[in-house]
């Protein structure tokens, strides 16, 4: 069994970074608490875009707290808040006004960029306005480009904030770096079922087999364009299943049973619990003191020395306890080989449901209320980067790909992969000038001209319009050619076109390293296993399957705060990060560049949900870890202290609190 992938998303829409709308938001000030009948509510944010009465309020119940630590969470309607606050105990004006004041400090900051990029009189010249709106840094750049493309902002965000340990994951999993896998090329994607309870579900660096009796597994796989056909092959012990992708969209082998090697549930390991204990300490001080303050501590040990003068050292032996509470491990489920005989296969993405990929995605764009936009459609899809010497580049997503010229100007459209009698083509559906790239043998991707082709950039110049943003343009101008696959978008290449005249490109600045644990170099000796504590249930895949785990060196909030981020009090730090990145804020790099360093070690879980970090040097660290269940994001962010060798833990809901 082989790992998958993690998720994590943004809000594009969290009122608690934005100022009331209309006279009637006054009313209901995100950032107060009330006490109602002898209990806090928080006011966490609301729906600013809907100011019915029967609009949702987000409240958090400090005196309801879960056992992991986190408060309860409810959904209330403004009509119902309405009637109810007046009869609570009201905040201090001290309050409101710091509440109001956090509201018109943000606003602000977005009036002054918006004015920044207006103002007429006097006019900066164009390199001055370019040369202004430089991001920063390279995470702010790519996700200026990602958003000014035309993607989701909420995607954009995710993929901004994961891409760091994306690249963590792809160094700790061997079965991810495989050299028969190249960096970028033909994928598929969705889910395929059939008869005798088959079920084929691809998702990143692999794809999910099951049939019959059989639990998912993963398996890697491959596209081969022949000829009239496209063949997908899997490679399924005892041996490899040699399937064809049809035209249709439908999956079909070879006649006749087909015999897998796979995994069943086979028992669980029983629960265990470590009782709580005392740790003493002890440490020095020294006093010098004259003879009449010389006094023996019966409790502590002394050590009294003359230093003349009538003078002594008094050296004191101090010793204090602190209490390390128990933990409770929870069963999890065991997997044993079993080898099954399944029928013919021939599978259809109709009526299959939805996969692991696609709940992935929506839980990244939906967590903290973003727009899920529109599914990736199954059949065969394209991953990475291609880029030419000239500049010009193509950038793969499972919606859509961005066309780039240069490192800054780039713009999002639909594509498909079409299988002919000659081999496989990607078609861009741009407006202006569709590309047709044909896929050749050594995987790259042949235009079929040299001319000049303009990409429809555009530059982000501060917050408006119906995506939230306003933007100039940037139009550049890149020569075709052939397109191999990249680590990165290229630094520079291009020319303006028209309004871009005089801009001047920059190069992407370097990234700075990451320490990170690894099974090649792990920093430590101790070890930590993540199990899925979730019951098995047929046909369902574990909701831990595939996440990525992450073991932070101090908890999320710790991280962002070490970073100079300040997450307003009563707000989730997971939802103040998404609500910065989606909004633009400057707090938002400062969130990416904090992962990137705070991160101790990464793995990504097996079908099963289990995965072992790399070993890292004993202490306290945190996890960092979501996943959905029932509908329902959870997080898992707790502590765990990690002793020399061995260390292990299963995630339930027990443990675990929802992200609202």
């Amino acid at each position: 069994m082989k790992p998958l992938i993690w998720v994590l998303g943004s809000a594009a829409a969290l009122c608690t970074l934005c100022p009331p709308a209309q006279a009637d938001e006054a009313a209901i000030i995100p950032g107060l608490t009330y006490v109602c009948n002898g209990d806090r509510w928080h006011i966490e944010n609301c729906n600013i875009r809907d100011l019915s009465d029967s609009s949702t309020c987000l409240i958090a119940h400090p005196d309801h707290m879960r056992p992991n630590g986190f408060p309860t969470y409810t959904n209330e309607t403004r009509g119902t808040l309405k009637a109810l606050l007046p009869t609570c105990q009201q905040p201090t004006a001290q309050q409101i006004a710091a509440a109001k004041n956090f509201q018109a400090r943000q606003q602000a900051t977005v009036d002054a960029n918006i004015k920044k990029a207006e103002a007429s009189t006097p006019m900066p010249t164009r390199a001055e306005l370019m040369q202004s709106m430089q991001p920063k840094d390279p995470e702010e750049r790519q996700m200026n480009r990602c958003i000014s493309a035309g993607r989701l902002p909420a995607s954009c965000t995710g993929n901004a904030l994961l891409g760091g340990f994306s690249k963590m994951i792809t160094s700790v999993l061997p079965s991810v770096t495989d050299s028969s896998k190249p960096p970028a090329g033909p994928v598929l994607s969705g889910v395929y079922v059939g008869a005798g309870n088959w079920r084929l579900d691809f998702v990143d660096g692999g794809v999910l087999v099951n049939c019959s009796f059989l639990a998912p597994n993963q398996e890697t796989y491959s596209l081969k364009f022949e000829a009239n056909r496209t063949a997908l092959i899997i490679n399924t012990r005892p041996k490899p299943l040699n399937l064809t992708f049809r035209a249709d969209g439908s999956i079909v082998g070879p006649p006749g049973p087909v015999v897998i090697d796979g995994v069943v549930p086979s028992g669980s390991t029983g629960g265990s619990y470590t009782a709580g204990h005392q740790e003493t300490q002890q440490y020095n001080t020294t006093e010098r003191m004259s003879g009449y303050q010389v006094q023996p501590n019966s409790s502590n040990t002394q050590s009294i020395q003359s230093a003349g003068g009538g003078m002594y050292d008094v050296t004191t032996t101090h010793t204090s306890s602190t209490y390390v509470p128990g933990q409770y491990q929870p069963g999890a489920t065991t997997f044993a080989p079993k080898r099954a005989t399944c029928p013919a296969i021939s599978l259809s993405s109709k009526g299959a449901g939805v996969g692991i990929q696609t709940m992935q995605t929506d839980l990244l764009k939906t967590m903290f209320g973003g727009d899920k936009g529109p599914p990736t459609p199954p059949g065969i899809r394209m991953q990475g980067i291609y880029a030419a010497s000239s500049g010009f580049s193509v950038q793969f997503f499972p919606e859509s790909v961005i066309l780039g010229c240069g490192p800054d100007a780039a713009r999002a459209y639909p594509y498909s992969v079409v299988a002919g009698p000659t081999g496989a083509v990607v078609k861009i559906e741009a407006a202006d000038r569709p590309l047709a790239l044909s896929i050749r043998p050594d995987n790259t991707l042949d235009p079929g001209s040299t001319e000049p082709y303009q990409v429809h950039g555009r530059l982000i110049v501060g917050q408006g319009g119906d995506s939230g943003y306003a933007f100039i343009p940037n139009e550049q101008a890149c020569a075709l050619a052939v397109l191999a696959p990249s680590a990165s978008i290229p630094a520079a290449g291009g020319s303006p076109v028209s309004m871009a005249a005089g801009m001047r490109q920059g190069s992407a600045p370097a990234t700075n390293p990451v320490t990170l644990s690894t099974p090649q170099a792990p920093l430590g000796n101790a070890t930590l296993t993540v199990a899925s504590g979730f019951a098995t249930q047929p046909g369902v895949p574990d909701p831990l399957a595939g996440r990525p785990y992450l073991l932070l060196r101090k908890s999320y909030g710790d991280t962002l705060a070490q970073a100079g981020v300040v997450v307003p009090a009563g707000v989730s730090p997971y939802k103040y990060a998404g609500a910065a990145c989606s909004t633009g804020s400057p707090d938002c790099g400062k969130i990416k560049a904090a992962m990137n360093t705070g991160v101790a070690s990464a793995v990504r879980a097996d079908a099963s949900g289990k995965g072992t970090f790399p070993g890292v040097p004993p202490g306290t660290y945190y996890l960092m870890i979501s996943a959905l269940y029932n509908k329902q994001p959870y997080v898992w962010g707790q502590a765990v202290q990690l002793n020399t060798g061995a260390n292990s833990i299963t995630l339930d809901l027990h443990n675990a609190a929802p992200l609202q």
